[in-house]
């Protein structure tokens, strides 16, 4: 079957008119599900710098997945996600009692947890398996947990899924500024009596349960995953918590649906069966994070170099400004300069002066006209600006920082493309409105003259 065929039916399946729409529905409807929830409460768990914890809790639900088993006889949905339930809380408070009662760190304890409960996980599942007998018999697929299986969802997984889902959403919406501020401002939190530790366990005890009831799904070595990237590709994004928890919420769920049409179309092996569809999700997720991690505009590389860029060529346009301007206290026409009296002015060659003075195009500033530099009433402004908080900020060093008057010209060719009008205002205020800088030259007027 090609991929285009495969694709339709995937989407056939979907909307139910497929020759398998049931487990291509359940899967789905399961992955999005805990994308969704995973996604919305790892913000708070990445923000509370839980994720290590996350992780933690992941590998310790093992034991519970077997002991579950073991006890129920068989592979029944609600004993399985009990045992991980209460093996997660068994493991979230061996982790808190060795950091709180002895010297070792909080990512020691970790580690120490993680490697045990994972260790006696495998022991367990390793003695069913060989066990023989009914139980051994009935043990067939258990290992699904250990790296997750979309396509296994049922009916009863759903269930546990969207009940999860609804708890979680409904504390987050019932109780969000007072983890948020717990989480931002723990001393204001205690200082208004919020009980902070309260909502501390009560994010532990969602991250369990979110953690239990996506591990058909992702498995315990990849649960933490999903937990952790989508919000982490969200924090790239947005610098607001509420639009962070939604974004985060959106890429889960999106990475959820995108893993399994991967696994349900793509990533199929000879005899048609997918990679069990957490690691197709969890590589999507990452995918996500790698275009935020590139291409945020506020946080990632490329927006900080094109900011970089602009901010460069700002610069050096602004460079050239307070070199015409010099030259027109001079004497010299300000509002067209010749290239060579600004190559003078500047000590460079010409050719360099005339090549950054086309730069000039496009700023609104100026432009370069039969070998000048013409300033447009905008740019001769900008040029009155400059001068103005450079001079001022000269006066500034030198009383403020003790610095000679031979010392102050280079900090302040730094700091004037940073100073806004106000910074400004404030300076003349503090230095008494001054009428020469350091070295006797006149300090531009506030106003345009």
């Amino acid at each position: 079957m090609s991929f285009v065929d495969q694709t339709a039916e995937f989407f056939a399946n979907l909307v139910g008119y497929g020759h398998a729409p049931g487990s291509t529905i359940s899967a789905v409807l399961g992955a999005c599900l805990s994308g969704l929830t995973c996604g919305a409460l790892g913000s708070f768990i990445i923000l509370r710098r839980m994720s290590l914890f996350a992780d933690m809790l992941g590998h310790a639900v093992l034991p519970g997945v077997a002991i579950g088993f073991i006890l129920a006889g068989s592979k029944s949905t609600p004993a399985l996600l009990l045992g991980s339930l209460v093996a997660g809380l068994l493991a979230a408070a061996l982790t808190r009692t060795i950091t709180s009662y002895s010297r070792i760190k909080d990512d020691a304890s970790l580690g120490i947890t993680l490697s045990l409960f994972y260790a006696i996980g495998i022991w367990l599942l390793s003695w069913i398996t060989r066990r023989g007998g009914d139980l051994g018999a009935k043990a067939s697929g258990l290992n699904q947990y250990l790296f997750g299986n979309s396509a296994i969802i049922t009916t009863v997984d759903l269930v546990f899924l969207a009940l999860a889902a609804l708890v979680v959403l409904a504390v987050l919406s019932l109780f969000f500024k007072e983890i948020s501020s717990s989480i931002f401002d723990p001393s204001f939190t205690d200082s208004i009596g919020l009980p902070r530790k309260f909502f501390e366990n009560l994010l532990l005890v969602l991250l369990t349960l979110v953690i239990v009831v996506s591990l058909k799904i992702l498995g315990v070595i990849l649960v933490a995953a999903l937990l952790v990237i989508p919000p982490a590709t969200a924090y790239l994004l947005t610098d607001k918590l509420p639009r962070m928890v939604l974004l985060s919420a959106a890429l889960g769920g999106l990475a959820g649906f995108g893993g399994v049409y991967l696994d349900f179309v793509l990533l199929l092996d000879e005899e048609g069966n997918g990679i069990g569809g957490g690691a197709a999700i969890v590589c999507l997720a990452f995918l996500g994070l790698m275009a935020a991690f590139l291409a945020s505009p506020r946080h990632g590389i490329l927006g900080r170099y094109l900011r970089h860029k602009r901010m460069a060529l700002k610069t050096l346009r602004e460079n050239l400004l307070t070199s015409a301007w010099r030259i027109g206290e001079r004497g010299g026409e300000l509002a067209a300069i010749p290239i060579a009296d600004l190559a003078s002015e500047r000590g460079e060659e010409p050719s360099a002066t005339r090549l950054l003075a086309r730069r000039m195009n496009g700023s609104g500033w100026g432009h370069i006209q039969s070998d000048r530099l013409v300033l447009t009433p905008s740019g001769q402004e900008r040029a009155r600006t400059l001068m103005r908080g450079h001079r001022l900020w000269e006066i500034f060093l030198q009383r403020e920082a003790s610095l000679a008057p031979d010392h102050v010209h280079a900090g302040a060719e730094e700091i004037e493309h940073f100073l806004d009008a106000e910074t400004v205002r404030e300076l003349e205020e503090l230095l008494d409105n001054p009428e020469t800088d350091p070295h006797g030259k006149t300090i531009p007027p506030g106003e345009k003259s």
